[in-house]
C-alpha cells in the first residue's frame, strides 16, 4: 500500500498541467479583484449615495460620498467570497480535482488579499485601510494596529487554506511538498503577471504595477508556503484529489478573462465625470 501510494504521488505531481495551473489562477485572481473592486467598493458606493466614477484592476473611484463604507467594503467583499469559497469546498466533496482546486485559489486570492491590505495600509500609510482610519488619533496607533490586525488575520487564514489543502497533499512527505510548492507558485506567478499586464495600462500610469497591482497580487505569496504547516498534512478522511490534468475549457476561458480583465478593465471602465 505504501508503495502504491509513493507511485500515485509520483504520477500526481507528473500529471498536474502547468498551462491548466496558470488558467485557474488568472480565473480565480481575477474574481478577487473584481470581487473587491467592483462588488465591495462599487456596490458600497451605490449603498451610501455616491456616484461610481470609474472601475480599473487597481481601484474603483467615486464622487458624492466620503463614507468610510467605501474603502472598507473591498476587503469585506474579500473576506465573504473567501468564506463562502471554504463551504463551497466543505460541501462539494466529492468534486473533481480541478473544481476543488480552483475553489481553493478563490479562497487563498480573497482571503490572504482581505488579510494583508490593512497591514500595507498601516505601513506605507496609503489605500483603503489607511483611508478607512483617516481622521483617528493617535493616528500611529492605528496603523499598528492595522498591521497586528493584518498578521494575525493572515497567519489564520494561512491555517484554514491549510486544511483545505489535505486532498492534495499525499502520503509520501517528499513527492507531497514538491507536488504541493508546484501547483501553488504557478498560479501565484500567473497572477502576479496578469496584474502586471493590467496595471501596465492604467490610466495614472504604469508606476501602478508597484503601489497598486503587484502588491494586490504579492498578498497571496502566504499560498506557496502552505508546505510548513503541520495541519496541510494531518492524515483524515478527506477524498484525495487526484491530478490536475490538462483542460481545455479551463485555459479558453482563462484566455477570454484574461482579455478582459487587461484590455477592458486595465484601462478602466469610466461612468461619469468628477465634475
Amino acid at each position: 500500500m505504501q508503495a502504491n501510494e509513493r507511485s500515485l504521488a509520483r504520477t500526481d505531481k507528473s500529471m498536474d498541467d502547468a498551462l491548466t495551473l496558470v488558467s485557474l489562477g488568472i480565473v480565480a485572481f481575477v474574481i478577487a479583484i473584481v470581487t473587491h473592486e467592483g462588488l465591495g467598493h462599487g456596490l458600497a458606493t451605490l449603498a451610501v449615495g455616491g456616484k461610481p466614477v470609474m472601475l480599473t484592476t487597481c481601484y474603483f473611484s467615486s464622487s458624492g460620498s466620503l463614507s468610510k463604507w467605501i474603502p472598507a467594503a473591498g476587503g469585506i467583499a474579500n473576506v465573504i467570497a473567501g468564506l463562502l469559497s471554504v463551504l463551497a469546498l466543505r460541501l462539494l466533496r466529492t468534486v473533481g480535482p480541478h473544481i476543488r482546486f480552483f475553489l481553493v485559489l478563490v479562497a487563498a486570492f480573497n482571503l490572504l488579499f482581505a488579510a494583508g491590505y490593512p497591514a500595507y495600509s498601516g505601513l506605507a500609510a496609503f489605500g483603503d485601510w489607511a483611508a478607512v482610519i483617516s481622521g483617528f488619533s493617535p493616528a500611529w496607533l492605528w496603523r499598528v494596529l492595522l498591521v497586528a490586525f493584518s498578521v494575525i488575520s493572515y497567519y489564520l487564514s494561512l491555517r484554514l487554506l491549510a486544511v483545505e489543502m489535505r486532498p492534495f497533499y499525499g502520503s509520501n512527505v517528499q513527492q507531497a511538498q514538491t507536488r504541493l510548492r508546484r501547483i501553488t507558485l504557478i498560479p501565484f506567478l500567473a497572477a502576479l503577471a496578469a496584474a502586471s499586464l493590467a496595471g501596465a495600462l492604467n490610466p495614472m500610469g504604469w508606476t501602478v504595477i508597484f503601489t497598486d497591482a503587484l502588491p494586490g497580487a504579492a498578498a497571496a505569496f502566504g499560498l506557496t508556503r502552505l508546505d510548513h504547516f503541520s495541519g496541510v498534512r494531518v492524515r483524515n478522511s478527506s477524498i484525495p484529489a487526484g491530478a490536475i490534468t490538462r483542460s481545455t475549457g479551463w485555459i479558453l476561458a482563462a484566455a477570454i478573462i484574461l482579455a478582459i480583465f487587461v484590455g477592458v478593465l486595465g484601462p478602466g471602465i469610466k461612468f461619469s465625470s468628477t465634475s
